[in-house]
């Protein structure tokens, strides 16, 4: 009886331990029978996107550049006339924008207390000439006594002489010989001075003329001033701006009015520094670099006559002086002007839209169907007959019948595979 409890109890330990291994190698083979029977999943390869953009065919030709710069007119003749004395404004014939010509009256001044300084002036003068001609008078006259009172010494000198005999032999008293000694030194005395008076004639003479000479300067000063209370138009030229008005008590320096001259109308444009060399060079051969405007729907000309000789701070190149070459008055001071320049005719350029221009200096050409950077000089830039503008380009790594790509891509980097649209 004990023996059959002893292996019951066997074989219910035995159960408790097998049957969890048996339960865990079904599942460890059901699992992998799941995984070996579930449906295989195709890997799928993504194909390489292709951008499709214009292209244009590279024709290396002979152009005649054009540049494209923008600037202002200004004048090297520009007057701000102003007061020269202190006066009231009376009198305004010129506004702001009228034409005038050379010697037109524009402002005039209060000339009374400059009439009054004329006439104290001229007065000095007069005094002074009258001075002159008194001092020349008296000296003549002293000239023609000279020798009637060398005369009068002599004569005095023989009655004293007479009167030292007498007195010798008692014939005259000592008295008759003191009264003729006391007239012959008067007479020498008056001899003397008269001598003195025309010696000092030439140091007297050249100090009236010293006076005559600053009052005369003095009646010319008042007659400058006299004549600077008309302010008249130093040339002919265009009123830029007004300051006064009638009434007005202007003092010396103050702007009464300032004009410009219409002859002499400039245009200051900038010039960018990679064409600085080329355009001296231009110019210092004599050659000609003309512009063109159109300026409120008329064409004007211009000619580039000269270079600044100053370059501003953080610039980046140098002002061009362009001179109109016709007789146009239209245009004012300030007037923003775009000027196209047209330079020398030049080899191997090759004209291109402005969308093939990736940055400052770059174009991508299409090889083998993939983007290539290239590095390229600009030239210029060119109307065609339709009237669209082209950039001029220059590269030694471009050659004839290559392809450049002429679309703006975002993404553009070298090694991009791209499909030619023209193709």
């Amino acid at each position: 009886m004990r023996f059959w409890q002893n292996e019951q109890g066997e074989m219910s330990l035995l159960k408790r331990l097998v049957l969890p291994i048996v339960i865990l190698v079904i599942a460890i083979l059901v699992f992998v029978l799941i995984i070996k029977t579930k449906p295989q999943s195709q890997t799928m390869t993504k194909p390489q996107k292709v951008w499709r953009v214009n292209t244009v065919a590279v024709s290396p030709q002979s152009y005649s550049p054009q540049l494209t710069v923008y600037g202002r007119v200004e004048t090297p003749f520009k007057a701000s006339l102003k007061a020269a004395l202190s006066a009231d404004v009376i009198t305004i014939n010129a506004f702001e924008g009228n034409t005038v010509n050379a010697g037109d009256i524009l402002v005039k001044l209060d000339d009374s207390d400059a009439r009054l300084i004329v006439t104290q002036r001229q007065a000095d003068l007069d005094e002074i000439t009258a001075q002159i001609q008194s001092e020349i008078t008296a000296y003549n006259r002293d000239k023609a006594v000279l020798e009637n009172e060398k005369q009068l010494l002599q004569l005095s000198q023989k009655a004293v002489a007479r009167a030292k005999k007498l007195e010798q032999t008692r014939l005259a008293s000592q008295a008759s010989l003191d009264d003729a000694l006391s007239a012959e030194q008067k007479q020498l005395v008056i001899l003397k001075k008269l001598e003195h008076d025309i010696a000092q004639h030439p140091s007297r003479l050249a100090q009236l003329k010293a006076k005559q000479s600053r009052a005369h300067a003095l009646l010319e000063q008042a007659q400058l001033d006299l004549s600077r209370c008309t302010i008249r138009s130093p040339f002919d030229g265009r009123i830029a701006k007004l300051n006064v008005a009638i009434g007005d008590r202007v003092r010396i320096g103050d702007e009464l009015i300032s004009t410009y001259d219409l002859s002499q109308l400039e245009v200051r444009a900038q010039i960018p520094g990679r064409l600085v060399d080329q355009i001296s060079r231009i110019l210092s051969e004599g050659q000609v670099v003309t512009a063109q405007a159109s300026v409120a729907d008329q064409s004007l000309q211009f000619k580039l006559v000269r270079l600044s000789g100053e370059v501003a701070n953080d610039s980046g190149g140098i002002d061009g002086l362009f001179k109109l070459k016709s007789d146009d008055q239209s245009l004012a001071i300030g007037t923003f002007i775009q000027l196209t320049l047209t330079l020398t005719q030049q080899d191997n350029v090759i004209a291109i839209p402005y969308d093939a221009l990736y940055g400052l200096d770059s174009v991508y050409l299409v090889k083998d169907g993939f983007l290539q950077n290239i590095t390229i000089t600009r030239i210029g830039e060119i109307t065609t007959d339709s009237g669209q503008k082209q950039l001029l380009i220059a590269s030694n790594q471009l050659k004839m019948g290559d392809k450049i790509v002429s679309t703006q891509l975002p993404n553009a980097i070298t090694g991009l595979k791209v499909e030619s649209l023209n193709d």
